[in-house]
């Protein structure tokens, strides 16, 4: 007796997905150009250049913040 086959019920939608991906990616480059297509390499590099820069405003703030605290007098209470 043999096996029963099994059915992929996600290939139909993969297939879709997968053309429809294709499709906007064609179009974009035709509208937008090659070069301003965004890419997962491009976004990747993006938030890498996003978390320089955060980690650079809070190494100023903390350079910056110690100094304002011992400026200050102290109230006595």
């Amino acid at each position: 007796m043999a096996a029963p086959t099994r059915v992929d019920l996600s290939a139909g939608p993969r297939v879709v997905v997968s053309t429809a991906a294709g499709l906007l990616y064609k179009v974009g480059t035709s509208v937008l150009g090659p070069e301003r297509v965004p890419t997962a390499r491009a976004n990747a590099w993006a938030a890498v250049c996003a978390d320089r820069e955060r980690a650079k405003a809070r190494a100023e703030i903390e350079a910056v913040q110690p100094a304002s605290r011992g400026a200050l007098p102290r109230l006595r209470p």
